[in-house]
């Protein structure tokens, strides 16, 4: 059976760091049931002999011996302290590490922040990973060889496993003893934690607006324009007429900005408008469509479940907040 190393930083958050642990204790515990003296297990494994967890709660670890050598090596995520910070802390870790247990064969997990650091040893160069939303941007720009993919929420390449934000671990655990144990196993460990292995994508949850700062004030302007008319008719040429420029510099200047169009951008305000009401509110899809701006209520079901994947219904039924 896996031996694991559980690789613990400081500012790394303890439910992540437990949580993988506790999947592989409820696996144990199934395989005891069943009769089998296999066993799961796992040592929590540090520079220093302990460290502090995200919320203050100190966390035991031992160092690896010299010439130990680990099946699955799991990283958990962190605590994001700024772009600075974050830096300074991947900066303290140890990639060599990571390196030689995975050319001694081992597999690599990251969640989440996580997947920073396990970038950063070079090992997903050229290999298709993901990370947590809200950290997109960032980890594009530190790691632009990465093959960054945002649509799963898991991803493998070459014994190199990523997750997206905090909580998929939960997937990323299951998966774990799926690939060690076999289905059955992994059903059985989901079905207890109460872990939905059916969501394998993060299209539902990622903002279509992602929050970019510029100086651009034609374009703030174009912006401004767009969310207090998102539910109007808009054309180009009117708007480009508005703030007195070409169309042509009108989608230059903006997807400088925002890198995208104002067509585009005016799509995605609409259909965050839309996500917001099917979150909060009772009203008809129908109407829904009709108040940001869609008469087509078939187009409108048919561009949200392209964008979001998911129909405007099944969105609700997911994410309404009652």
């Amino acid at each position: 059976m896996p031996v694991a190393a559980i690789y613990l930083y400081d500012q790394c958050y303890a439910s992540s760091v437990s949580g993988f642990a506790d999947v592989m204790q409820v696996a144990n515990a199934h395989l005891a049931a069943q009769g089998s003296a296999e066993q799961y297990s796992w040592s929590f494994i540090s520079a220093a002999r302990q460290v502090t967890a995200s919320n203050g709660l100190p966390l035991k670890s031992r160092r690896a011996e010299a010439d130990e050598r680990f099946d699955i090596v799991y990283i958990p995520a962190c605590h994001y302290p700024g772009y600075h910070g974050f830096r300074a802390l991947l900066d303290q870790q140890r990639p060599q590490w990571l390196v030689h247990q995975w050319e001694m064969g081992a597999e690599l997990i990251a969640t989440c922040t996580g997947t920073f650091l396990l970038a950063d040893t070079g090992l997903l160069d050229g290999r298709v990973a993901t990370t947590t939303w809200w950290l997109e941007e960032q980890f594009r720009s530190w790691f632009p060889a990465v093959d960054l993919q945002m649509a799963p929420i898991l991803t493998q390449a070459d014994r190199l496993f990523c997750a997206g934000a905090l909580s998929s671990y939960h997937l990323q655990s299951i998966q774990t003893v799926e690939r060690h144990s076999g289905a059955a196993l992994a059903a059985r460990c989901a079905k207890s934690l109460l872990i939905d292995v059916s969501q394998t994508l993060q299209t539902p949850f990622l903002p279509l607006l992602a929050h970019r700062s510029h100086e651009d004030a034609l374009v703030r302007r174009a912006q401004d324009h767009l969310e207090r008319h998102l539910a109007e008719p808009v054309r180009l040429a009117d708007l480009a007429q508005r703030l007195a420029v070409s169309e042509r510099t009108l989608i230059r200047r903006f997807q400088q900005a925002v890198e995208t169009t104002p067509l585009a951008y005016l799509q995605n305000l609409r259909i965050e408008a839309a996500r917001a009401l099917l979150e909060t509110g009772n009203q008809r899809v129908e109407d829904i469509a009709q108040a940001v701006g869609y008469q087509d209520g078939s187009s409108f079901v048919r561009l949200f479940r392209e964008r979001i994947g998911l129909t405007p219904a099944a969105y609700r039924r997911k994410f309404r907040f009652d």
